[in-house]
């Protein structure tokens, strides 16, 4: 087994095929093909089933991907550490529920390494989705946010799957509507106030339920209007078409012209932090996305 065959899956599984891996690598099919099928017999697992459309990773496969991905992930830390990064590709993935602010925080990043190669990743996902790529090693932080609903079972399931989550901010709740709402100019608005419009949130896949809720679970709980979406550009629209409101974070901060945002009564709170492998050290650029992001925090604070 070589670093290089480690490379080979983790690229097949990113990819979804073998063909879009080898363009990726620079190979040929059949050369990625017997790589792949010499580490499936040395190992005597199967990592991926082949279908017409591709392949599928196998149960055994994610566990072999997941330790594949730390290999890695600590052979590039070994490169910056001691070789000779400055020519070599620069690899880096990052998840996140759906706010501006990481958006925001990863355009800084990319902006400090011109290179001339990179391979970067933004996964702007579900929260399950967050905390599986992070324990996985598909991305080598998650960016989410807890309230008081989801904060006790969300905590447990870091610990399960070998998390670590640091506060970065912690906000005032805040309603999001557009800037012709009819409370749009209230200095504070109640879950009752806003009944009448309905709520926009974001769909959380097979994962739907109050644990996993992005924003403020009790706001779509009570409210009698919900409409759940997957892109934020669709989020964006509703609230304007319909009056909607969100319980997101972030979104006047960008689009001020827009959006306004009403502070919610009772006063509730956002915790805003970032996931990590307890026993991975974070990468350069890692540290790097962490301090562009406490700066973006400070926009939204």
């Amino acid at each position: 087994m070589t670093l290089q065959q480690l490379k080979y899956a983790v690229t097949v599984s990113e990819c979804g095929t073998i063909s879009a891996a080898a363009e990726k690598l620079f190979i040929s099919q059949p050369s990625l093909t017997t790589a792949i099928r010499d580490l499936e017999q040395e190992l005597g697992i199967t990592i991926f089933s082949r279908t017409n459309r591709g392949v599928i990773v196998s149960r055994e496969g994610e566990e072999f991907l997941g330790y594949a991905r730390q290999i890695l992930s600590q052979t590039q830390l070994l490169q910056e550490r001691f070789g000779a990064r400055s020519e070599g590709e620069l690899r880096f993935s990052v998840s996140s529920q759906h706010f501006n602010f990481t958006v925001l925080a990863f355009a800084r990043l990319v902006r400090a390494y011109p290179g001339p190669r990179y391979s970067l990743c933004f996964r702007e996902t579900t929260t399950y989705e967050v905390l599986s790529d992070v324990s996985q090693m598909r991305s080598e932080i998650g960016v989410l946010a807890l309230n008081d609903g989801t904060r006790p079972y969300l905590q447990r399931l870091f610990q399960k799957l070998n998390l670590s989550f640091t506060e970065l901010a912690r906000v005032p709740a805040q309603l999001y509507l557009s800037v012709d709402h009819p409370l749009a100019s209230r200095s504070s608005v109640t879950l009752a106030d806003m009944a009448p419009y309905p709520c926009i949130s974001f769909e959380q896949g097979d994962h739907n339920g109050q644990f996993f809720f992005e924003g403020l679970s009790a706001a779509a709980a009570q409210s009698p209007k919900n409409i759940c979406v997957r892109e934020r550009a669709t989020e964006y629209q509703l609230i304007q078409s319909l009056h909607g409101y969100s319980p997101d974070v972030g979104i006047a901060s960008l689009y001020r012209d827009q959006f306004v945002s009403v502070p919610l009564e009772p006063r509730q709170y956002h915790t805003i932090g970032y996931l990590l492998r307890r026993d991975l050290t974070p990468s350069r650029l890692t540290q790097d996305y962490i301090q562009s992001l406490r700066c973006a925090c400070a926009d939204i604070g």
